[in-house]
């Protein structure tokens, strides 16, 4: 299709601010990060979707993204928009009639957010659109275009507050949902997978059957996460001693904590609490600065991070 600019199943490895040519969607099958769009940032887990529009900077102030695996589209609209509007035109050969692109384009404009729980028609959609634009039968166009907006009319349903899901979640997975919400604010106990398992009501083989499939990570994995983005707002939010952050977050010592922090981050929990507070006065400038990013350098980049 002319109107898709790169895509791929790709490991994020750097995000640094940018604009596109385009819409962005991307949809975390693994992974916690941070990213940021026009300097507000919002936390993009695991079975989350993700979009950003042609006038909006984002990225991640982070130099080095931590262990990732995401679905990726970005796609022409009907010409650049590199002002903020509040309805914009997608391209006509995906077929929207001029009411339902309006529908469409200001539920995405006026969003103050661009991260959401993606629901599991979207878990599906987006391998599922992935694989059709890897493929090169001879329908291939035609069914890309029909899953293409079959993700757009999903995604202003999550956008929108419309999409009430919570049938679609089999006890397994009601149950492991539950353990997902509980363990940002219990993250500094002792877990084991039999623990979890207990809290959930199932076995442990069931816990990390499904658990992947919520996530895209082990439960031990998924925690591990946990525990680094409580470090990472703890150490940029409060004066709270590395040592305290440590047993806080569940680690024994301060020296494994912050072996293990700078294995994840690159960083030391000090050398983090320094530099990534915040924007600098100058971060500021770069990021309202930043120019559209040319579709030789994104494909370049797609293709890069899937090797």
């Amino acid at each position: 299709m002319n109107e898709i600019i790169s895509y791929g199943r790709i490991q994020c490895r750097e995000l640094s601010p940018h604009k596109n040519r385009g819409m962005e969607i991307t949809y975390i099958e693994k992974g916690m990060l941070e990213w940021m769009v026009e300097g507000v940032p919002e936390k993009v887990e695991s079975g989350s979707i993700y979009f950003t529009l042609p006038w909006q900077v984002h990225g991640s102030v982070n130099p080095r993204e931590p262990d990732n695996m995401i679905y990726h589209v970005l796609f022409h609209l009907e010409r650049d928009y590199p002002e903020p509007r509040p309805t914009f035109h997608l391209p006509k050969s995906f077929g929207f009639s001029k009411a339902e692109m309006e529908i469409l384009s200001s539920t995405f404009a006026a969003s103050p957010r661009h991260c959401f729980p993606a629901t599991p028609a979207m878990r599906g959609l987006m391998p599922t659109l992935i694989g059709e634009l890897q493929s090169t039968h001879a329908l291939r166009e035609a069914h890309t275009t029909t899953l293409l907006r079959a993700v757009l009319v999903e995604l202003k349903r999550i956008v929108s507050g419309e999409v009430v899901d919570a049938g679609s979640y089999s006890y397994s997975e009601q149950r492991v949902q539950a353990l997902i919400a509980a363990l940002p604010a219990q993250c500094e106990q002792r877990w084991t997978l039999a623990g979890m398992a207990k809290f959930c009501g199932i076995q442990r083989t069931q816990l990390n059957k499904v658990f992947q499939k919520l996530t895209g990570s082990t439960p031990m994995e998924y925690l591990f996460r946990i525990r680094m983005e409580r470090a990472k707002t703890l150490l940029r939010e409060t004066d709270v001693k590395v040592i305290d952050i440590a047993f806080e977050c569940g680690y024994g010592t301060s020296q494994y904590f912050a072996n293990t922090f700078k294995q994840a981050t690159g960083t030391t929990p000090s050398e983090y609490r320094k530099h990534f507070s915040g924007l600098s006065a100058a971060e500021s400038r770069d990021w309202k600065n930043v120019q559209f990013r040319s579709e030789e350098e994104e494909r370049r980049r797609i293709a890069d991070f899937r090797s």
